[in-house]
């Protein structure tokens, strides 16, 4: 395993751990499919890239399917869905995308989201796999440096006036 997966990994158990509720969770409270396509969804509408197919936002999802192995963190995750279907007074994945966006506004600062927004992050973000995809080549003192590979390789800036 790499340091970077990691720690992107334990960061991810240690905030959900501090953002489980302190309660039992019942044993049934468990994540069913419904769910796993809910949370696809969230994380999908959370980190929009149409450049990317469903594979890295699934690996994400199978992150927090495994973290709910911890009864604490399945709790949070199911109650958190249930949440998330109150405040939008129905399926929240059957709605349209506008509407969606704006049901997530209103639970950001539930632990819930933060677990899953931190997940996502750095599922997505973390992954070498999908880097070419925004154009990052990985860090640059492996490769010698930026000096002398693409230092001056800013195609998005207009030329300077002489």
């Amino acid at each position: 395993m790499k340091r970077r997966t990691f720690l992107a990994s334990t960061s991810v158990l240690a905030i959900a751990m501090m953002a489980r509720p302190r309660r039992l969770a019942l044993a049934s409270e468990r994540l069913t499919d419904a769910h796993t396509t809910t949370l696809l969804r969230m994380v999908k509408d959370i980190f929009p890239h149409d450049m990317l197919n469903d594979d890295p936002y699934l690996a994400v999802v199978s992150q927090l399917k495994g973290a709910a192995a911890d009864p604490d963190m399945s709790g949070m995750l199911v109650s958190g869905l249930a949440g998330l279907d109150a405040v939008s007074e129905g399926p929240w994945a059957d709605r349209d995308s506008g509407q969606r966006v704006s049901d997530l506004k209103a639970i950001e600062a539930t632990p819930f989201f933060i677990t899953v927004r931190v997940s996502a992050l750095f599922g997505l973000y973390g992954n070498p796999e999908i880097w070419p995809a925004f154009g990052y080549e990985g860090a640059s003192y492996e490769q010698g440096g930026y000096l002398f590979r693409g230092f001056d390789d800013l195609g998005w800036l207009p030329e300077p006036l002489s």
